[in-house]
């Protein structure tokens, strides 16, 4: 279980100001969490077989880049260059 002060401390090394209210929602939804997962720990997966689907590249879709010929957003900083211009990426 996790103690509210150490939630505090979580809490303070993130830069995260909780409140008193937040701390105690916090306190019991880990503690519940916590439970789940010790749930989770006595499931027997060892005889557990799992299905999947192997793809190769060579078998996915090319990209493509498809020119933007409508002026949709008129009067938008958005638009240049007949593309619509995204936030830069970091």
């Amino acid at each position: 279980m996790v103690s509210k002060d150490e939630l505090r401390h979580l809490g303070w090394i993130s830069r995260i100001n909780l409140s008193e209210e937040e701390i105690e929602t916090f306190h019991h939804q880990l503690g519940d969490t916590i439970k789940y997962i010790d749930v989770l720990e006595t499931f027997d997966s060892e005889n557990l077989t799992l299905d999947y689907l192997e793809v190769e590249f060579s078998n996915l879709r090319e990209d493509k880049t498809i020119e933007f010929t409508r002026d949709l957003i008129p009067k938008s900083s958005l638009a240049q260059e007949g593309y619509v211009k995204g936030p830069k990426m970091i």
